[in-house]
Order: C-alpha cells, then sequence, then structure tokens
C-alpha cells in the first residue's frame, strides 16, 4: 500500500493543514499584548490583597463589622437561609435583641455560603472562615476585570487596561478588598462597576440583555451595601442631564426603564431594604424619572407631528396639568414623611454643615470631612489626573461621557463629605485617570508614528512632537505610575493588620494579642448566670467593640457597631462618664456584670477609650440629657483661656479611674524608635499634669474588681502588664443595689431606630 494512501499519508497530509493553517494565521500583537497586560494587572492585584500572608499575619478577619457577617455566614451554613431570615440573637442589644437577618445586607454572608458550596461541587473542602478571609481578595479579583471592560466599553481598550490598573492598586479599594476584610464594601464595589458597565453598554448598543443584567447587577447592590442609594439615584441625574442637553433617545428610555425595575423588583425583596419604606425619596427619584422620560418623549413626537400652534397649546395645556399633579405628589410625599425618613447619616453626607449636630455619626472618624493629606494617601496621582479626565469629557459631551462627568463630580463632592466614602471614588477616579492617560498618550502615540499632521499654529506653539517627545511622555507617565505603585504596596503592608492584632512596635514587628485574649476570656468566663435571674451576664463596652463582644468572645453586650439604638448608646457613654456611686446604679437596671475598657497603655492616640470620652459625652447630652451629661462640665478652658483642660468630674468618671487604675506612669513612644521606653518625655499619665484621684486606696476601686488585664505595651518580665490594652472589670454590687437603682428614673425613653 501506498504511503500516500495509508495512515502514514493521511497523518502526513493532517499535518501538513495544520502547519498551513498556522502560517496563514497572523497573530495580532495588540491584542496579545492586551490580553498579557491584564493578566499581569490581575495577578498584581491579587498578590497585594494577599499582603497579610506574605507578611507572615496570623489569616484574622480585619476590622469590626466583618466578624458579624462571618458569623452570619456560618449560622446560614450551619442551618438555612430562612432560619437566618428569622434569626434572633439574644446576646446583642440586651435586654432588646438583634433580629440579625432582618438588618444585616445578605449580599456578604449569602455569598461566602455560595462560593463554599461551589468549591464542594469540586470536592474542595474549605471552612466558612476560609472563605471568609480570602473572599475579598476574590470579590476584588472580578471587581477588576469588571473595570477592565467598563473601561473599555466606556471609551477604548487602552482606557480599559488603565482603569484596570488603577483599581487594582488604589490604596481606597485595596483596603476594603484586602484578605479578611469580610464586610458589605467588598463585594458593593463590585456590582457598583458591573452596574456602571452594563448600563452604559445597553445605552450605546440598546440590548435588552445588558439592561436586565445593569438591573439585576443594582438589585444585588441594593441588597449588599447601604450605599447602594448613591448609584440608584446616580443613574436618574445622569439620565436627567441627558435629557436637558437632547440625547434622550429610545435605547435610553429602554436601558433605564428596564434597569430600575428590575432593580426595584428584586432588591426590596431584602427586609433590611424593605425596612426603609418603599414609599422613600430615594426610591421615588428613579420611578419619577420614568414618568420625565415618557413624557419628554411623548412632547418629542407631538412636536413632529402636530402644527405649530397647535403643539404649543398642548404644551401649556400639558403644563398646566404636569404641575397639579406635582402639587399633589408633593402634598402625599410630605405627608408620608418621604423627606424625613432618610437616615441622618445620609444627610450628613449631602448637607456636611450639619453634622455637628449628630454627634453619633461625628464620632466616627471615617465621618470626618476629607482633608487633602487622606484624599492624596486613598488616590494618590489620580486626584491630579481626574481634572484632566473631567476636561476631556465636557470638550466631548457625549452620552457617555456626561454619565461619566455626573459620576465623577458626585462622587468627588460625597468624598470630600465624608471620607468612608473615597471608596465610591476609586471606580469614578480610576476610570476618569485612565481616560486622561489614554487620551493624552493617543495623541503623542499618533505623532510619532506620523499618522497625524500638526496645523502651523501647532507648529508654533509645540514646534514638533516627533520620537524623542513622544518617548519622554510615555517616560513621564510611566515613573507615576511606578511611584503609584510604591505608595499602594507601602500602604498594603498597612492595612494587612488586623485590628484585633495590631502591629505594635515597628522595630519587632509582631502582632499584638491582646484583644484575642481578652475576647477569649469572656468566651470562658462571661457564662452562666447574670445579676438578673435566668439572664446571661452582660458585658458594657463602649459599642465599637460589640461585634468582637458577641460573636468572637460570645458573650452579651449592651451595644454593637450597627448602632441601631442611639439611645441605649447614650446610655452606655452615661454609665462610662458618671462616677463610681451613680453609675453603678444605671449598670444594675442593665445586669451589667462586667466592663470592659480599651485603655491602650493610657494612649488616646492609638483609639484608646480615653480619646472616646468626648463622644461618650456628646452622644449621651444629645440622646438623654435627663442624666445631665454635658460637655461643659467634664471639659473648660485653662486660665489663660488658650485650650481646653479636664475637669473634676473627669477624673471621677468610670471611665477614667478604670483606665487610670493600677496604671504605671513614666511610660511614652518615642520619637524615632517604634519600641516604647521608660524615660522618655510625653508620658501617659502624669501625675503633675493628670491628678489621679485616691484610684488605689486600701480596698482598691469601689465598686469594681479587675479580673482581666492584657500584656499590652510592655517590653519584659520588669514592666509586665502595667502598660495593658485591654481591662476587664467585674462589678461588685452594693446590698442595697436594688434599692439605689429605684432612685433613677426608670421611663427613660423607648430606643429609636437609625440605620448604620
Amino acid at each position: 500500500m501506498s504511503s500516500d494512501t495509508g495512515i502514514t499519508g493521511m497523518l502526513g497530509r493532517f499535518w501538513k493543514k495544520i502547519v498551513n493553517h498556522f502560517e496563514d494565521y497572523e497573530i495580532n500583537r495588540e491584542a496579545l499584548l492586551n490580553r498579557i497586560s491584564l493578566l499581569i494587572i490581575l495577578a498584581a492585584g491579587i498578590m497585594i490583597r494577599l499582603f497579610s500572608l506574605m507578611k507572615g499575619y496570623d489569616p484574622l478577619i480585619k476590622a469590626f463589622d466583618p466578624y458579624v457577617q462571618l458569623v452570619s455566614a456560618e449560622y446560614i451554613n450551619s442551618n438555612s437561609f430562612i432560619d437566618f431570615i428569622h434569626w434572633f440573637k439574644n446576646n446583642s442589644w440586651y435586654p432588646y435583641g438583634f433580629h440579625t437577618g432582618r438588618e444585616l445586607y445578605w449580599g456578604v454572608p449569602v455569598s461566602a455560603v455560595i462560593i463554599k458550596w461551589l468549591l464542594g461541587i469540586f470536592s474542595i473542602e474549605v471552612t466558612i472562615t476560609q472563605v471568609a478571609y480570602f473572599s475579598p481578595v476574590f470579590y476584588g479579583f472580578f471587581t477588576i476585570l469588571a473595570s477592565y471592560f467598563l473601561g473599555k466599553e466606556a471609551v477604548s481598550t487602552r482606557t480599559g487596561l488603565f482603569t484596570a490598573f488603577f483599581m487594582a492598586f488604589a490604596p481606597a479599594f485595596v483596603s476594603r478588598s484586602t484578605a479578611g476584610f469580610f464586610d458589605n464594601e467588598s463585594v458593593g464595589i463590585l456590582f457598583t462597576v458591573l452596574t456602571l458597565y452594563f448600563f452604559i453598554r445597553a445605552i450605546k448598543r440598546g440590548g435588552t440583555i445588558s439592561s436586565f443584567l445593569a438591573g439585576i447587577s443594582l438589585a444585588l447592590l441594593i441588597g449588599s451595601w447601604g450605599a447602594y442609594r448613591y448609584i440608584l439615584d446616580l443613574l436618574p441625574l445622569a439620565t436627567f442631564f441627558l435629557v436637558l442637553t437632547r440625547k434622550l433617545t429610545f435605547k435610553l428610555i429602554k436601558a433605564y426603564t428596564i434597569t430600575i425595575v428590575t432593580a426595584l423588583m428584586i432588591g426590596f425583596l431584602v427586609p433590611r431594604v424593605l425596612v426603609n419604606k418603599f414609599y422613600n425619596i430615594e426610591v421615588m427619584i428613579p420611578l419619577l424619572m420614568i414618568g420625565l422620560l415618557v413624557l419628554v418623549g411623548i412632547v418629542q413626537n407631538l412636536s413632529r407631528s402636530l402644527s405649530e400652534k397647535t403643539f404649543k397649546q398642548a404644551i401649556i395645556i400639558g403644563s398646566i396639568t404636569v404641575l397639579f399633579l406635582l402639587a399633589i405628589l408633593i402634598t402625599v410625599f410630605l405627608s408620608l414623611g418621604m423627606f424625613t425618613n432618610i437616615a441622618a447619616k445620609f444627610w450628613a453626607v449631602i448637607l456636611p454643615g450639619n453634622r455637628s449636630g449628630i454627634p453619633i455619626i461625628s464620632s466616627v472618624s471615617e465621618h470626618q470631612p476629607m482633608t487633602w493629606a487622606e484624599l492624596f494617601n486613598s488616590i494618590h496621582i489620580m486626584m491630579f489626573l481626574i481634572p484632566l479626565g473631567l476636561y476631556y469629557c465636557i470638550k466631548k459631551p457625549t452620552d457617555v461621557n456626561i454619565i461619566l462627568l455626573t459620576l465623577g463630580v458626585t462622587t468627588i463632592y460625597f468624598s470630600g463629605s465624608m471620607v468612608r466614602l473615597v471608596l465610591l471614588l476609586s471606580p469614578a477616579a480610576s476610570l476618569l485617570s485612565a481616560l486622561a492617560i489614554d487620551k493624552l498618550l493617543y495623541t503623542y502615540s499618533l505623532s510619532a508614528h506620523g499618522k497625524i499632521a500638526l496645523t502651523k499654529r501647532k507648529l508654533r506653539i509645540t514646534k514638533s512632537i516627533g520620537r524623542d517627545e513622544a518617548i519622554v511622555a510615555y517616560l513621564v507617565i510611566f515613573g507615576l505610575l511606578i511611584t503609584f505603585t510604591f505608595q499602594s504596596v507601602k500602604l498594603a503592608e498597612q492595612y494587612a493588620q488586623s485590628e484585633m492584632a495590631p502591629v505594635l512596635y515597628r522595630d519587632l514587628g509582631f502582632p499584638s494579642s491582646d484583644w484575642q485574649e481578652a475576647l477569649l476570656w469572656l468566651r470562658n468566663n462571661a457564662q452562666g448566670q447574670g445579676i438578673v435571674a435566668n439572664s446571661a451576664p452582660v458585658v458594657m463596652s463602649w459599642w465599637d467593640y460589640g461585634y468582637w463582644i458577641t460573636n468572637y468572645g460570645n458573650a452579651t453586650s449592651l451595644v454593637d457597631n450597627a448602632t441601631t439604638n442611639k439611645t441605649q448608646i447614650g446610655m452606655v457613654g452615661t454609665m462610662l462618664m458618671w462616677n463610681f456611686t451613680e453609675s453603678v446604679k444605671l449598670m444594675y437596671k442593665y445586669n451589667v456584670k462586667y466592663v470592659l475598657i480599651n485603655s491602650q497603655g493610657g494612649i488616646p492616640g492609638l483609639g484608646s477609650d480615653l480619646g472616646k470620652a468626648l463622644w461618650c459625652i456628646k452622644i449621651a447630652e444629645s440622646t438623654v440629657p435627663r442624666y445631665g451629661m454635658t460637655e461643659e462640665a467634664f471639659y473648660g478652658l485653662n486660665e489663660a483661656e488658650t485650650q481646653y483642660k479636664y475637669q473634676t468630674p473627669f477624673y471621677s468618671s468610670v471611665l477614667y479611674r478604670l483606665s487610670a487604675y493600677d496604671q504605671a506612669t513614666g511610660f511614652a513612644w518615642p520619637s524615632e524608635s517604634g519600641s516604647p521606653t521608660s524615660n522618655n518625655p510625653g508620658l501617659l499619665i502624669d501625675a503633675a499634669q493628670n491628678p489621679v484621684y485616691d484610684l488605689k486606696g486600701p480596698d482598691g476601686i469601689t465598686y469594681f474588681s479587675e479580673v482581666f488585664r492584657s500584656y499590652g505595651l510592655a517590653t519584659g518580665i520588669a514592666n509586665s502588664r502595667m502598660y495593658p490594652l485591654v481591662r476587664i472589670y467585674e462589678v461588685i454590687y452594693p446590698e442595697d443595689i436594688a434599692q439605689l437603682s429605684a432612685e433613677v428614673n426608670d421611663n427613660y425613653p423607648i430606643p429609636e431606630k437609625t440605620e448604620d
């Protein structure tokens, strides 16, 4: 048999076809480079978010809020989603409890359970804690990828790559998507970017599927993060500007209507969202915009089909009718309280000047107005590129550019109003910065390759833009991006630390285990019988540590980070700032057995409770004024009236005396080194400046017995536990406490609800 007709011949012909195919195949080098660049960006984005593992830190969940998300995910995994919806936690907000499934957004805990289930299909067995630790990196990865497609759809492939790069390294976003930050923001930004991507795609292409996907993305955002209000109202605002600039098309009406209706139908299935009421102004604005789009569309059609005289008459009659209907709507809105049921936190963002009158909001550092230093740390060089990106949007006001312009201006305003909202600025800043760099480099690229001709006027100004100038431009941009990368990596080391195990000494670089020890002590000791029969012992602390106490320490707390009952927070502030004799009367009413103090060795700058005393007073003064807490009583001006000084009631307060009791003096942070010494100036508790009032009498401190103190800032055995970070006291009530407690007015206000 001939080799040409046998198996050998057949294989030879097949191989020849393969060779000929690849010889004719021309590789698109630009597409290949784009894909390689995107893969490198994605890999770098993952690495910077896993910095904590690279540093060898324990894989701990970061911050305070993620712990309630973790416990919720574990509950869903162990029970069921239906059980989670009806889950009532008795150990939170004693004695009222906490409806976890109704008060939390579902996105983060449910997504963790889904990820665990998907991994289980492939026989990859992991715990919920492991999923919680790595899932923010997972969300960050897909957010970077979604940012690429957003930039590509909005402008170009080059813009997509730069957008992905900025999102991969943007410090504001890295801080919320680093490993261990298992909270709403990590998944919320993903759905924010996806909503913008699909909405822009739907407007450009008129696709029904893209509109539905935009609505589903927005619905998932509504069910995952309280900042959904921004995107929910951004879309009608951007659409309104498109109408004003005469860019209303059927594609826009179709995309907007499908997106909003789909989002609201699905998103309001979440109880946490439904409790805000459907007839809220923030929901009515997007719905009313649908009516406006239909109305403007009708007017456009009438202008083409009616005579000029008839059209004018129709406009007059229509305007009167619309004004009459608006008056009725506004009356209905006022009667339903639409303008009054917006949470105080969101009013503080819109009108930051009113924030001083809401101490529960002002007490949080992330709720303060943005400073230039914080802005630079959060977005770095993008703060200089954003104005250029906005300029290009104004210069060419296309449909997409108007949306980007609205996105950029509003996020700049809101992030300036509140520090934490710089996270919302991250996608807008990345996209606008990418647009700016793309437009700049594109002109140099064309000129260097001789693909554009310069006019005489431009030549007189710039003389020429050749290859050398283009190389310089590329090098400058490359240098800025490298600087941006190094800044992000430097901050990533800071974000890698867990608040539960902070790295105290920069020289030694080891994390502190004080909080873990304290919470484990509560888990082992704060159980059993409380002060009141048939109830658990209650741990009182400032609200910052409530989630840790209930979810990690498995103990019962009075308040936590949900801040759902500001009256009770004011009561805790009162008990902390009152003197011993009066405070224990209130503590008995709340079944308080233990008091946890975050003394931080007495250094207010480290976030100690002493540094938060002012907010304890202000919140108590605004919510429960009947107990006489006033700022003037605790703080007053010195004789020169140049600075505030502590008054006697401050030194008599429970908070101060429990922080200062048996606390060594003469301890300080040195200026050059990260390790503490005992002979440097700047004492923690200086008896000359801050006198201690009989804290160490023969019987110790009245009504309290210290049962736990952490190792803290001690540097060796000689000063072991003399500078504790966390301290726990047991309350020793007098025998006649029931009678003494009855002297305090028992009818304190019914707790008010306020959104987190």
